[in-house]
Formats: C-alpha cells, structure tokens, sequence
C-alpha cells in the first residue's frame, strides 16, 4: 500500500492486506518481518484511572505502575494493594504468562483494573532491555537508565508498585503531556470557551 488513505479504505472494506505493499519500479520487494494492523473495539470502561503498565522479565512481573504516570488519581491511591493483588491473580493465569513465555519472558504489559476482581488485559509490548521499550514513555514511574529502577525491572530487586502520590506542578505536567493531553488537561480559554 503505498499510501495511508488506501491503507485505511482496505481496513474499513475488510479486505486483507497481505501481499499489498508497494513494489519499486522493475523490481520485487521481499520482506523479512511480518507487520500486522490490530484494531480493538473501544471500551468506554478503560478510563486513564483504570490502566496500568506491569513490567515482566524472565517471565515474572517484576513491577507495576499507573499507565498514565504524569497524571494523579486521589482515589486510587487508596486501592493499591486491591488493584495489585487482582492484576497479579490475572498475570499469573496461564493464559497469560503463556503469552508471555511465547515473547520470551521479557515484555512490557498494559492491563486495565475495571474493579475488584475485573481486570483485562490490553496489550503486550516487546521489552528486550537493549531498545525496545527502554524509553521513560514506555516504562513510566520506572527509568531503565536509573540503576535502582533496572534491577526492579529485571526481578533483581523485590517487586514494586509505583502510583504518583501527588499532582506534578502545573509546569511540569504540561512539558510532559503532548500537544493532544496539553488541549484535554489545560485547555486554552478559546477552548474552554468553546467547550461551555
């Protein structure tokens, strides 16, 4: 597919898009990886209180922490130990630490704590601790460039669960949203305007 439109109206028809990658002029292109499109249903229960980013390595969870990290959330501060306990009944179901055998122990894991004991999982995510998922966007309350936080990560230090524990001053949570968050957490007076 040589352009994003024609890639989104093959989605929208159903059509599969294996084989639909633009060849150079004369010449045949042979991939080596394999990329897939995943789309999910949207879930109005995911609310950003609700999502939380576990860290596995050697097939353990080694560590936990709000997926949002810039942002504080008052009342779940409180439930910590009932969100990490329903988090990890469902890590350690065999469902899941199967998939996680199948990424080969190590990866990054998003899950959703919809209440006491309801809790889904919504992705899996490489982590090789070289590259993948090794930036602060990826493994939020915890920095793979900090060495405390490293041996957590990589299950040589006891498991941690980290939520931010008060709001980030004004300044430093608007450096740390994107333009997109930036307009929802501190929208211009044009938009509140608009808004009202």
């Amino acid at each position: 597919v040589a352009q994003g439109a024609v890639a989104q109206g093959a989605v929208a028809q159903g059509a599969v898009a294996q084989g639909a990658v633009a060849h150079p002029p004369g010449g045949e292109v042979t991939l080596s990886w394999n990329m897939e499109l995943v789309a999910r249903a949207w879930d109005p229960r995911l609310t950003p209180e609700s999502e939380y980013r576990g860290i596995a390595w050697n097939g353990e969870l080694s560590c936990l922490c709000q997926y949002f990290h810039p942002l504080y959330f008052p009342g779940m501060r409180d439930r910590s130990e009932e969100v990490q306990r329903d988090i990890m009944a469902v890590y350690n179901s065999p469902e899941v630490k199967n998939a996680v055998a199948r990424l080969g122990g190590h990866c990054i894991i998003d899950f959703a704590w919809l209440g006491p004991g309801e809790v889904i999982v919504i992705e899996l995510n490489p982590f090789d601790g070289v590259c993948l998922g090794t930036f602060p966007a990826s493994t939020g309350l915890f920095l793979w460039d900090e060495p405390a936080d490293k041996l957590v990560m990589m299950g040589e230090a006891p498991f941690e669960f980290r939520m931010r524990d008060a709001p980030l001053e004004a300044a430093s949570l608007r450096v740390q949203c994107n333009q997109d968050w930036r307009a929802i957490v501190h929208p211009s007076p044009t938009q509140q305007d608009q808004a009202a």
